[in-house]
């Protein structure tokens, strides 16, 4: 670890002005150092945020620092992801946010300790975890709204600009998918939507997981109050391949199987598909991160759309709502 005053990156030195901001940590005693290395692909984690461990004094580290990448900056909420940090830590769902500095959109937060580990989809396929992973949910959805609503059909409004005027390559049936968006989300908004606070981003590598089966959420960045279907569609498509196994999902959720719901949830899934491949192509001609797999995690997603949309049953599924 490292102390103030020698920073050797863009990355060191906006965490020295945020650690520098903070009055809960002597500066002068401060040590700190890198916490995780960015990979976009097989999973999504570390490319949209830059993490320091920093340690008070001569002790272990006990803090972590996140700093909130500017590469989709104009897509995250700030003052809503730390509301949300707050009210999870409060169920206790995860660590404490302990300190802000909000000039370099850094986030100082309680460090998970020995024995603590980024989730994979492995352990989060079994049924003891996933049951967790949903009693979760539904706890937050259970409290007061967070203060920003979202659809992932307005996130690929607000990114499909974004993307288009980029130097972006797109895939050649782009607007294929585009245009079944629009049937999706007309049909939702028929059935009718009922909003919830939620974390929204349920991905494995937004999952923690500690001795004596302890787990914790992490990354507020997607918070906000959301369809609780999204969240579990996307969930059920992050971690099973046959929708066999995702309806057990929805009974846990629900305390019973509805084929409407589930149609709803797989509409969802094909939907943050698409959003997550053009956010993630946005962060391939954005990003200085050199290496990291944009491309490949982008292509992915495409192509998991892909295959959704194109499948026999899909239509079947708008119009069934």
């Amino acid at each position: 670890m490292k102390r103030l005053g020698r920073p050797g990156t863009a990355a060191e030195k906006r965490a020295e002005r945020a650690i520098g901001n903070m009055p809960i940590i002597d500066a002068n005693r401060a040590l700190y150092e890198l916490s995780a290395f960015p990979v976009a692909s097989p999973s999504y984690h570390a490319v949209e945020s830059t993490t320091f461990n920093v340690a008070l004094g001569g002790n272990g580290a006990s803090l972590l620092l996140r700093l909130a990448n500017d590469e989709v900056a104009e897509l995250v909420d700030d003052e809503v992801a730390f509301v949300a940090a707050q009210r999870l830590h409060g169920l206790g769902l995860s660590p404490a946010p302990v300190a802000r500095a909000p000039a370099e959109r850094a986030v100082l937060f309680s460090r998970l300790g020995d024995g603590w580990r980024t989730a994979k989809i492995d352990d989060l396929m079994q049924g003891a975890a996933v049951v967790r992973l949903v009693h979760m949910q539904k706890t937050i959805a259970a409290g007061e709204p967070l203060g920003r609503s979202w659809s992932v059909f307005d996130g690929i409004d607000r990114l499909w600009p974004l993307v288009a005027t980029s130097s972006a390559v797109l895939p050649g049936d782009v607007d294929w998918m585009l245009a079944w968006m629009t049937s999706i989300r007309e049909a939702i908004s028929a059935a009718g939507v009922e909003l919830k606070p939620a974390h929204g981003d349920p991905q494995c590598s937004n999952v923690m997981l500690g001795p004596n089966d302890a787990m914790m959420l992490v990354d507020f960045d997607m918070a906000g109050d959301i369809d609780p279907y999204y969240q579990l569609g996307v969930q059920m498509n992050e971690l099973y391949l046959f929708e066999s196994q995702m309806k057990p999902l929805l009974e846990m959720h629900d305390g019973q199987f509805s084929e409407t719901a589930f149609s709803r949830c797989r509409l969802y899934a094909a939907a943050d598909d698409l959003y997550w491949a053009l956010r993630s192509l946005l962060q391939d001609v954005r990003s200085p991160l050199q290496g990291v797999e944009f491309l490949k995690y982008a292509s992915w997603r495409f192509l998991r759309c892909r295959m959704l949309l194109g499948h026999p049953s899909f239509e079947e599924r708008v119009r069934s709502l």
